[in-house]
């Protein structure tokens, strides 16, 4: 019988790493033939990447990092997506901290994940993509419910062609935080039902071939976490629950 067990657990044990390697992000990434290995020695924020700076557009493009306070309940705005419902007034708060605390858990994700990747400074970021949005319709399972904005964007990465790697041959990887946020119970954009509060995060991996200057392969790594009572935030507990998501983001990798 023992002897079963393992002749069963030996064909199995294959089969379970191809399932959990093959929803991997790293399972995803394209062949690197050998290439030099670097990361980026900043972990950006994607909102400091673009030519945007008014706190309300970074909210609506799901751009957000830090705290989101809710209230005054919802009005009905004519876009060209139809009427939405949105939030009164929001508050944008704590950004510093909530910046410094996700960056803290990002570099130790870099740093357990990509051991082999050699340290690189990128100059001058603000200049390092085109980056374009596309909007995402797909339906989600809690649709109305949602704690993020919809219609939501996906980022379109392209290399800036006259971006200087001075003489960098290899690929570097590019960390970049879509957003980090805690929030209230409250309406997002078009969220017709609202929803409890809770945090949410996003972590985005570029990465590059320097020498041609091509935007190689690109991975969107995010969790979510909703409170089922709470329609008031508990921000002393804020730091524990972004704490969990970016473990699970970690875990996407």
């Amino acid at each position: 019988m023992h002897f079963l067990r393992l002749f069963f657990f030996t064909l199995l044990l294959p089969f379970l790493f191809t399932c959990r390697s093959g929803s991997s992000a790293l399972s995803r990434l394209p062949s690197l033939g050998g290439a030099e290995l670097f990361v980026s020695d900043e972990i950006f924020l994607l909102k400091d990447l673009i030519p945007v700076t008014n706190k309300k557009d970074i909210y609506n493009k799901n751009l957000f990092v830090g705290d989101l306070n809710f209230s005054g309940g919802i009005s009905r705005e004519k876009t060209i997506w139809g009427e939405q419902v949105i939030t009164k007034q929001i508050e944008f708060l704590n950004e510093t901290g909530v910046k410094d605390e996700s960056v803290n858990y990002v570099r130790s994700i870099v740093t357990n994940q990509f051991k082999t990747y050699q340290n690189f400074t990128v100059l001058q970021p603000s200049k390092l993509f085109q980056i374009q949005f596309q909007k995402d319709l797909t339906k989600v399972a809690d649709e109305g419910v949602d704690n993020i904005n919809i219609p939501n964007e996906i980022p379109q990465f392209k290399l800036s062609s006259n971006f200087d790697f001075k003489g960098k041959k290899g690929v570097l990887l590019v960390p970049i935080i879509q957003y980090a946020y805690s929030h209230n119970a409250g309406w997002f954009n078009g969220q017709d039902w609202g929803c409890m509060a809770g945090v949410r995060a996003k972590l985005l991996l570029v990465w590059i071939q320097m020498e041609t200057k091509a935007v190689l392969h690109v991975e969107g790594l995010e969790a979510k976490q909703k409170e089922p009572q709470n329609n008031r935030y508990n921000y002393l507990d804020r730091s524990r629950n972004f704490q969990k998501i970016w473990k699970e983001i970690e875990a996407q990798i």
